[in-house]
């Protein structure tokens, strides 16, 4: 049964009050207001709520219910700076509807998903009010788009020896055919930056005859740090990468979308050495990569000036597969330059906080959550083993014990980030009826769910 009339019209209004609040974690604005509005819909819901300090915005917790079953879910209210401002074609901070799409920042990420959830969750409760058969631990964050500097801390501070079953990530992904895609697992992430000065200033380029050159040591340094195939080429730096557990391999195996669908979609045309349609949904899911993210430095303005910069600047990020630490990454990149002569490049960690993680899809709730979502989407759901991006997941497996879900609404042109972000119309009312269910079902097969399989 699709959501009621009601049930819709009090999530767009849920929605539209969010996205007015300019919960902007970058400037700390507007935090504990949203903080606020979030702990009011949460405890209206049924829940018992509570604030606590982060270090840039507050951390809103609900709980509710006993059970031997616990389903800890995770979103955040903090959102991406509007800049541009001039790109968007309404007001950033206002629920807009054309074409089927709703309009604003923190539409899709991550106010819609939060929002889709919980108008599920009152659905779910007005047709079952009895108490309910397992625990839900629903935690909301304001500090997400910066790095969430204080999770870890605040979850060893309020949940010590907490332990769950599965984490409802904060968001999922829908395909550009509509297939919802479950993900499984993120990729860590170290961010670095090299520095490099050869002089006290810029000098003529006549001496680099006799004068090193900044850029071509950064150059030097960066290219000995991987080959044609992405394989990066520093000693010990595949050691800790977990192998895939057999259903992530096989499911890792068999790609649910043609490489050049990504191709086309992307507009990306040159693939290192060695991928093919065979293997690049392996690499995509399993594969830790280098990129450069930038090269600064030296002369860049009009026309020609016959300069020898006296510094330069590259900044370089690592996403990690599950069992790489980023900060020992971190010293084995400087052992590296400093073995092959690259020992004067100062290296700089800008990002070490995000460690890989990856759990097995084979958990009864996911494999519930797929039928589920079959059934809501009309299309079979897709198990991702890893997103190719990275989430600070982490302490939620190994502190909690929790094996990750990651379904939600965020489909391919959701323009995270950017101007213009949207969620589209059916997918949001997908997710509510999905998540009504959802938590029925829960209910239903809790005393099940930690020993085998539970039919949808």
């Amino acid at each position: 049964m699709r959501p009621s009339p009601e049930t819709l019209a009090a999530a767009r209004k849920d929605l539209s009050d969010l996205v007015a609040i300019p919960s902007v974690s970058a400037r700390g604005e507007g935090l504990e207001r949203c903080a606020q509005r979030i702990e009011e819909l949460l405890a209206s819901a049924g829940f018992k709520t509570e604030q606590h300090i982060g270090d840039v915005g507050p951390f809103v917790v609900g709980e509710t219910g006993a059970g031997p079953f616990t389903l800890v879910i995770y979103n955040h209210y903090d959102v991406q700076p509007e800049d541009p401002i001039d790109l968007w074609t309404a007001k950033p901070f206002e629920l807009v509807e054309r074409e089927g799409r709703l309009y604003g920042r923190g539409a899709a990420d991550d106010k819609g998903e939060f929002v889709s959830r919980l108008a599920g969750w009152r659905a779910f409760r007005a047709i079952h009010p009895e108490p309910l058969p397992f625990k839900i631990i629903w935690i909301v964050e304001g500090e997400e788009e910066i790095g969430s500097p204080s999770l870890v801390r605040f979850l060893d501070c309020r949940f010590p020896g907490t332990t769950a079953d599965i984490c409802w990530w904060e968001f999922g992904e829908v395909d550009k055919s509509g297939r919802p895609i479950i993900l499984m697992g993120f990729k860590g992430i170290l961010a670095v930056e090299l520095h490099c000065r050869t002089a006290r200033a810029d000098l003529h380029s006549s001496l680099g005859a006799i004068f090193d050159n900044p850029l071509w040591r950064l150059a030097s340094a960066v290219s000995s740090l991987r080959d044609a195939k992405g394989r990066i080429q520093i000693d010990g730096f595949y050691n800790d990468v977990f192998t895939p557990d057999a259903r992530s391999s096989r499911l890792a195996a068999w790609p649910p979308f043609a490489l050049e669908d990504l191709q086309q979609e992307t507009g990306g045309r040159r693939l290192l050495d060695g991928v093919d349609g065979s293997n690049f949904y392996e690499h995509i899911n399993f594969e830790p990569c280098l990129n450069v993210n930038g090269f600064h430095g030296g002369y860049d303005g009009e026309g020609a000036k016959t300069v020898l910069p006296c510094a330069g600047t590259a900044k370089l990020d690592f996403r990690l597969a599950p069992g790489q630490e980023p900060l020992k990454v971190a010293e084995l990149l400087r052992q590296h330059l400093d073995r092959y002569g690259f020992d004067d490049i100062e290296l700089k960690v800008l990002d070490a906080e995000v460690v890989g993680v990856r759990s097995d899809p084979s958990h009864p709730a996911v494999e519930l959550g797929a039928k589920l979502l079959e059934k809501w989407f009309d299309r079979p759901a897709v198990i991702q083993p890893s997103s190719a991006a990275s989430g600070l997941a982490f302490p939620f497996v190994h502190k909690f014990g929790a094996t990750l879900f990651g379904a939600g609404l965020t489909h391919h042109g959701a323009m995270l980030h950017s101007p213009d972000e949207n969620i589209l119309v059916e997918h949001f009312e997908n997710m509510i009826g999905f998540s009504t269910e959802f938590f029925a079902k829960l209910c239903d097969h809790a005393a099940l769910l930690t020993k085998g399989s539970v039919d949808a």
